[in-house]
This record gives C-alpha cells, sequence and structure tokens, in this order.
C-alpha cells in the first residue's frame, strides 16, 4: 500500500533488536506498549487485525468501579476500579465521561432499598467521595417514575442514582496506541506473529511476522515476549506449542443488542436485574441509541467467530421488556448487535459463569515468555503496568536488565487530552466553543467532535474550513461527517473500510443500515489514501459486508 499513511503502519519492521515484544492489540496490549515505551524500553506491539477489534472494541463502553463486585465481597477490585475510574477521567476527560445510573428497587427485590442505600455509601467511601457525584434515593414510585418514566411503575418502591463513566472502548485502546507510537513503540495492525524464534536451549529470542495485507515476513528479535491476547490467549498457547498445566481462561461470551432512541427513550443508564434469570444487566443510551446488555454464557470454538444468536437477542429484549414494558421490545426493533467474549480467569466448571471474578493473572516463564490474562476495561492501566514490571524483573533473571526511566502513566494525558486541564470537562467544552469560533462549524458538529477527539478535533475542523464537503454527514441521524474518514487513514490508524465503519466511526453499531448506504464511498476515499487497486477495494468491500453480515447471523 501506498499514500498519506501514517509512518509505522506499513513498510519493514525495524531489524533492531527490540526489548520486548507484545502480541495483541486489545487495550491491555496497547497499554502495555505504551507504559513500556513511556519507561524508554524498545517496544514492538503486533496485532493481527486492527486495534481493539476483539473484546475491547465489544464492552458495555463503561469505566466503572464494579458496584456489583461488593455483592460477591471484592471489596479489593473495587477500591482499584474506583481509584482507576478516577485517574481515568483526568487523563482521558474526552472519553471517559460521568453517567448517571438508576437502580429501581421493586416490591420484594433483594437487596432492598435500605440496603442498597447502605451499599451506595460504602462505594462512595471506596471512592473516597470524589465520584462524579454522590449517590441519592429516591422513595416511592413517582419520584421514580419523573427521573424516568418508562420504568414499569406496579410494584415500584424507589430508586437510588449513582454515577459511573461512560467511554469509547474503541478509541481508548487507539489513543493508547497512538501515544505508544508517538513514544517510539513500532505498533503494527493485521500483522500476525506466524511461530516464535527459539534458541538451542528454548529461550525465546523473538517471533516472525506476516503482514496479512502486504503479504511481506520478517524475523523480529526481542528479550522478552508478552502475550495480551485476550480471549485468544489458550488458542495462541496452543499455537505456539507452550507447556502449560490448564487452560487459562474460561471465555464467556456478552452479547448487546442497540435499539432506536425513541423505541427506549432514557436519561440515565439503568441497572436491572433480569426477569429472566436473575442476572445483572443495563440499559445505556448511547450514540443516539439506547444499548440493552449484556448476556454472560459460556463459549467454546474459535474467538474468531464470536456472534449473537437469536436465543441472545429474545433474552435481552425480554429482559428489557420486564422493566419497560411500553416499549415491547421484539427482535424486529434491532438496529445492530455486538458480541465479544470475557477473558476471564478459569475457575472449577461447577462455579456459576456470572460469578467469576474479573481479576487478572500475570504468568512470567524462564523461557522468555510473559503472559497476562483477565482483566477488565477499567482496570487497563494498571494491569499494564503490573505486566510490564513483571516483564522488566524477567529480564534481569534472564541476565537481560536494562535500564528505565521512572515514568508512570497515572498522570500522563492520553493524546486527545494532551494540553487540558486536570479534570477538565470544561476544557473539552472550551475546545467545542473554539470550533464554532474559529472555523464556523454548528454546535451539534463542534460537540460531537471534540466529544470524540478532544484536543486534536481542530485538526478536523480545519479540513472542514478547507472543504465544506466534508462537513457533512454521513446519516443524517448521526453526527459523525466525512472530514473524520479521511482523518481515520491518516491520522488514527486505520488500514481497511472495516477499521473505519466497525470502531473510528462506528455506522456498523449505531446506522439503521449499518453504513451500507455510504460503504462504496468511503471505499473510494480510503482507496485514493492508501492507493488500493480496484482489487484491493473489492476486497475490502467484501470484507467489510461479511462483517455486517455477521452481526445480523442471529436473525
Amino acid at each position: 500500500m501506498t499514500g498519506s499513511v501514517p509512518p509505522g503502519i506499513v513498510g519493514a519492521v525495524s531489524t533492531a533488536a527490540f526489548d520486548l515484544v507484545v502480541i495483541g492489540g486489545g487495550i491491555t496490549g496497547a497499554g502495555i506498549a505504551r507504559d513500556a515505551a513511556l519507561r524508554g524500553l524498545k517496544v514492538a506491539l503486533f496485532e493481527k487485525n486492527d486495534y481493539a477489534s476483539g473484546t475491547s472494541s465489544k464492552s458495555s463502553k463503561l469505566v466503572h468501579g464494579g458496584l456489583r463486585y461488593l455483592e460477591h465481597g471484592e471489596i479489593g477490585l473495587v477500591f482499584e476500579s474506583v481509584s482507576e475510574r478516577r485517574i481515568q477521567t483526568r487523563v482521558a476527560p474526552h472519553l471517559v465521561r460521568p453517567l448517571p445510573f438508576l437502580i429501581p428497587i421493586y416490591k420484594g427485590a433483594k437487596p432492598g432499598l435500605e440496603l442498597m442505600n447502605f451499599g451506595l455509601w460504602i462505594y462512595d467511601s471506596l471512592a473516597l467521595f470524589r465520584a462524579p457525584r454522590l449517590h441519592r434515593t429516591f422513595r416511592g414510585a413517582r419520584a421514580a417514575l419523573e427521573l424516568e418514566p418508562q420504568l414499569r411503575g406496579e410494584g415500584l418502591r424507589g430508586a437510588l442514582e449513582y454515577y459511573d463513566c461512560a467511554t469509547d472502548d474503541a478509541r481508548l485502546v487507539l489513543e493508547n496506541a497512538i501515544d505508544a507510537r508517538a513514544l517510539g513503540a513500532d505498533c503494527r495492525t493485521y500483522t500476525e506473529v506466524t511461530r516464535f524464534e527459539r534458541a538451542a536451549d528454548g529461550r525465546i529470542t523473538g517471533v516472525h511476522v506476516r503482514d496479512r495485507l502486504t503479504g511481506a515476513s520478517s524475523l523480529v528479535t526481542a528479550r522478552v515476549v508478552v502475550l495480551a491476547a485476550g480471549a485468544w490467549t489458550d488458542e495462541m498457547i496452543r499455537r505456539f506449542e507452550i507447556p502449560m498445566e490448564r487452560p487459562i481462561l474460561r471465555r464467556t461470551k456478552g452479547v448487546h443488542i442497540v435499539i432506536p432512541r425513541e423505541r427506549l427513550p432514557l436519561a440515565r443508564a439503568i441497572t436491572l436485574i433480569s426477569p429472566v434469570d436473575q442476572r445483572v444487566m443495563f440499559a445505556i443510551p448511547w450514540r443516539e441509541r439506547t444499548v440493552l446488555g449484556t448476556t454472560d454464557t459460556d463459549f467454546v470454538g474459535s474467538a474468531d467467530e464470536v456472534a449473537a444468536d437469536a436465543s441472545d437477542v429474545e433474552y435481552l429484549c425480554a429482559s428489557g421488556n420486564g422493566y419497560f414494558p411500553g416499549a415491547n421490545l421484539t427482535p424486529d426493533d434491532v438496529i445492530s448487535t455486538w458480541a465479544g467474549l470475557r477473558p476471564l480467569i478459569a475457575a472449577p466448571p461447577n462455579v456459576d459463569e456470572s460469578q467469576i471474578s474479573r481479576e487478572h493473572e500475570v504468568f512470567s516463564r524462564n523461557d522468555g515468555l510473559v503472559i497476562i490474562a483477565g482483566g477488565k476495561l477499567t482496570t487497563y492501566r494498571r494491569m499494564a503496568r503490573e505486566a510490564v514490571n513483571k516483564t522488566l524483573a524477567l529480564m534481569t533473571e534472564l541476565g537481560e536488565a536494562v535500564e528505565v526511566k521512572k515514568n508512570t502513566t497515572k498522570t500522563r494525558p492520553l493524546p486527545g487530552a494532551a494540553g487540558l486541564s486536570v479534570d477538565s470537562l470544561e476544557g473539552v467544552a472550551e475546545v467545542g466553543r473554539k470550533l464554532m469560533d474559529d472555523h464556523g462549524l454548528d454546535v451539534d458538529t463542534a460537540t460531537h467532535l471534540c466529544g470524540v477527539y478532544g484536543t486534536r478535533a481542530p485538526l478536523l475542523a480545519a479540513r472542514i474550513s478547507e472543504d465544506r464537503s466534508l462537513g457533512r454527514r454521513l446519516d443524517k441521524e448521526l453526527p459523525y461527517v466525512w472530514a473524520e474518514i479521511e482523518f481515520a487513514a491518516n491520522h488514527d490508524l486505520a488500514r481497511t473500510i472495516e477499521d473505519v465503519l466497525g470502531r473510528r466511526v462506528p455506522l456498523l453499531l449505531v446506522s439503521r443500515d449499518q453504513g451500507l448506504s455510504v460503504v462504496d464511498r468511503v471505499g473510494d476515499m480510503l482507496g485514493a489514501i492508501h492507493g488500493w487497486t480496484a482489487q484491493q477495494k473489492a476486497a475490502m468491500l467484501d470484507e467489510y459486508k461479511a462483517e455486517v453480515e455477521l452481526s445480523r447471523r442471529w436473525r
């Protein structure tokens, strides 16, 4: 491929030896690459698809303290989560934003209103009373229905409002990767690790990689390899013939459905207890739509093939109707679905999947391999720090000690927050006002761009000033504009149509036609930037349409 592609996306991988190679471009792998590069290590990251193309873009889009973990007594995990939530609102206020949640309490529910109120005081205290807002209690059906009229009124005793944070999960990964690259890491998407290179004594000395789009192959040498493959961990262990006593993961499938906002208009996220099986789930206002999720069922098979099925969609509709009977949701209301796998640490088979801890584990091996598994989106930064610490310790044990800088990701802003003051939601809003004043953008476009790109938004606004056609919407119902397609290719490391419409500008998830009405024009724009041949563009279009079909397979 050719064209104005950011350096490091294509071309030969550097032949110089790396301190560590990271396998996996989800939130954990990108976080590790950024942390290690910030400490001065020479890092390469290889992802066989796009950044966040696996579990990391298929979450509930939340950075949350894990309120439900209190029920299982996981106080440490809750404290860790609320602490990390606080950090993320400081280093990425454009991506991690306060979101009110409402817990409706019905007659006979356990825990009841008073016990839940007590639990939320514990939750607030674990956050050192630094949550976006302290929780509030609303007693009686009338008070609760004034907040959310769509709720079932029968048996409603009241509600509690608390705050967590919503995020753009795919973009959180992307900005970690962009910053890692800015710090010197050589990060590559569509680059598959095909096998390990080992010395005669079995020590891993590097990896063989192949660019899946160009076919180019190379050997990359490294002191240590870090496997951060998420739900693919056990599959990679088998592929690379790594001896392990048992499988590391118990994978469970989580499905979300996207429905039109007018079918279920919500001002807050609603925490639900499914009337079908008593599982905790959410109804969340998101990108001009409403999302219901998630399921939690054991999964076997290839992680590449995970998708929603008809029973998943029926379950989520039934669960939603139990709380919002006026909505009368049916599968016909569903715009799109997404399905991801939770990479949970394996527990005994007789343990219910919903009871499995979201803790993570780091395995350090004397052959030069570190494996990190488990965990969750909210605590990715802390997981990455631990993985890098374990990697440095392994290097020392193997006689490969390197000098590192004492830098930390705790205070370094992600790229879209660079230049903002600490905790500066107001700073993000100021970026939006300047987009209107300096570039003549309308309020909706300015609000959208500053909320997605933060301090990088003026780059898009400047292009719209040069070419007003780039300020037109891709979908009249949604805020995305054509300048974002160009920006995705030139600045946001997108290499395929699916990268753009699946994660950068996710019409796949929120557009009623899932982007099919604009996909040809998107292909033309990306093809001109990347220098695609007609055959390459046709292949990209086919791949995107196949992804749309995968999201519709449940039908």
